[in-house]
């Protein structure tokens, strides 16, 4: 078994190798093919199989520089299980996409492709050209296919925003082989029916699609677990339903604030939806969500609110863009029999304010609970009210990260202000429900410099530097949860696990 380590170090060692044949290339005017072409390193009597997958790992660039290498790497770029022509090569070879994918597939042998990336600037005139490559890709049993119609990211470019109508050949909504799909930049013209019986994933990238795009893919489609959707039907609503179906599927919506048009509505009708994550921003005007079953996993990620600092205004009467905790306050209404909820630091802000004024916050089924929070002064009130919401909690994640504040005006910290030093210990002694089933808690410090440390000599205080309100968190939680089992401190790089008792010496 390799892993992720084993291809980073073969990778580097390729990168040496591909270097000294360069040299060698520079150094020899006249050279025989034995003068460049070098058997003498172990890598290169690896069986083809493996050499393969290595391959099939690295970038496009790299993986045909290997040619260069050795007589046993001269040709085995021809038979790669991967296609990748994406803005990566033409930023490191300065090549243009479309004569690089007709040069590779009339020179390599396509026994068999895994992987087919595509990104371009289409127009109608490449339609036959693109059929075939998709055609030839299906053919081999391509299982992931990711094809991107814009070239936004090339700078050379002026930046195009339209959205072409591209009709795919026949064979692709009849593929038995293609497991993940990716379609950027179309709009989107569906068959009658679709037989794509082994699609899991699904990621739309600012693709327009008619109202019943959505129920007639997941219909179809009956393996479908994953459905992303980037940016979709920006200048209009967005509808997903979904019928009831055999396989529970998870949706995730990214809309970007300045992106999708704000008086857009966002519509779902899923009663077999296994989880719903929202990325970006929370630019649509309304929330229509029903049907949504009991036990769904559900992720609030708004953070790019945050940036947007005249967005959400905290004065001394509340928020300025009160309909954002409008449609929080419904999404949470909505939501209220999750099993598991992750929220963001924006939601955590919206939440302190609320609790600050005094107003009704709704009681969580939730036994699941992530927060991703710098615990900072004004998001310590809504992480207690989200700990207050939840009192069938059983496992709690506090993930430490570097975040932003709303702007708040001095009217509201005036009026509301606190002593930030004695928060939770204030909050312990008033009277709330202990977490009886509290089992787990971990905290993960994905920023701070304390991020590995030698075999017992783990120190709770350090792993906590710049995150000043964590100490009172840990007491706070561990006073609360009288059947707590175990707590976690978790980096990038290492974790450490403790019991309760052991953390006598800190609290």
């Amino acid at each position: 078994m390799i892993t992720e380590g084993d291809y980073t170090t073969v990778h580097s060692l390729l990168a040496y190798m591909m270097a000294r044949a360069r040299r060698r290339r520079k150094c020899l005017k006249l050279y025989s093919e034995d003068a460049v072409y070098s058997e003498d390193d172990l890598l290169s009597r690896l069986p083809d199989d493996i050499l393969l997958l290595i391959l099939d790992r690295l970038p496009m660039k790299d993986a045909l520089g290997t040619s260069m290498l050795s007589r046993s790497w001269r040709f085995l770029w021809k038979s790669m299980h991967k296609v990748d022509f994406t803005y990566r090569w033409v930023e490191e070879t300065g090549n243009e996409v479309i004569p690089s994918v007709s040069q590779f597939f009339r020179r390599c042998r396509l026994p068999k492709i895994y992987c087919f990336r595509l990104s371009f600037r289409y127009n109608s005139c490449m339609l036959h050209r693109v059929n075939s490559w998709i055609s030839l890709a299906l053919k081999n049993g391509v299982e992931e296919l990711d094809l991107n119609f814009n070239d936004l990211e090339d700078r050379r470019k002026k930046a195009m925003w339209r959205h072409p109508y591209y009709h795919f050949p026949e064979p692709l909504y009849s593929s038995s082989s293609v497991v993940k799909l990716g379609l950027a930049f179309l709009k989107l013209d569906l068959p009658a029916r679709l037989h794509l019986k082994n699609l899991r994933e699904l990621s739309l990238d600012r693709v327009v699609l008619p109202d019943d795009a959505i129920e007639k893919i997941a219909t179809d489609c009956e393996k479908l677990e994953l459905l992303s959707l980037t940016n979709c039907n920006m200048r209009g609503n967005l509808k997903i339903t979904i019928q009831p179906r055999t396989v529970p599927i998870k949706v995730s919506i990214l809309d970007g604030f300045m992106m999708v048009e704000p008086k857009t509505n966002l519509v779902i009708d899923c009663p077999t939806l296994g989880g719903l994550e929202f990325r970006g921003g929370m630019t649509r005007s309304n929330f229509l969500i029903k049907n949504v079953p009991a036990g769904v996993e559900a992720r609030f990620n708004f953070d790019e609110m945050l940036y947007r600092r005249r967005v959400v205004l905290v004065t001394g009467a509340g928020l300025y863009g009160a309909q954002y905790d409008k449609n929080l306050q419904s999404l949470l209404n909505i939501f209220q029999s999750a099993r598991h909820f992750h929220f963001c630091s924006w939601c955590i802000q919206i939440l302190s304010v609320k609790k600050m004024m005094k107003q009704e916050m709704v009681t969580l089924g939730s036994t699941s609970l992530v927060l991703d929070t710098g615990l900072l002064k004004w998001e310590l009130p809504g992480i207690a009210c989200l700990l207050t919401a939840c009192p069938n909690l059983e496992n709690l994640a506090v993930i430490m990260v570097r975040q932003a504040m709303f702007n708040i005006r001095e009217t509201f910290t005036r009026k509301y202000d606190f002593e930030e030093g004695r928060f939770w210990e204030i909050m312990s002694q008033e009277t709330l429900p202990c977490w009886q089933k509290l089992r787990v808690l971990k905290f993960k410090n994905e920023y701070g410099d304390y991020q590995t440390w030698d075999e017992g000599m783990f120190c709770v205080r350090r792993f906590f530097t710049g995150y000043e309100n964590s100490m009172g968190l840990l007491k706070f939680v561990h006073s609360k949860a009288a059947n707590l089992e175990r707590v976690i401190f978790r980096t990038n790089t290492k974790s450490i696990t403790y019991l309760p008792s052991d953390l006598a010496i800190y609290l």
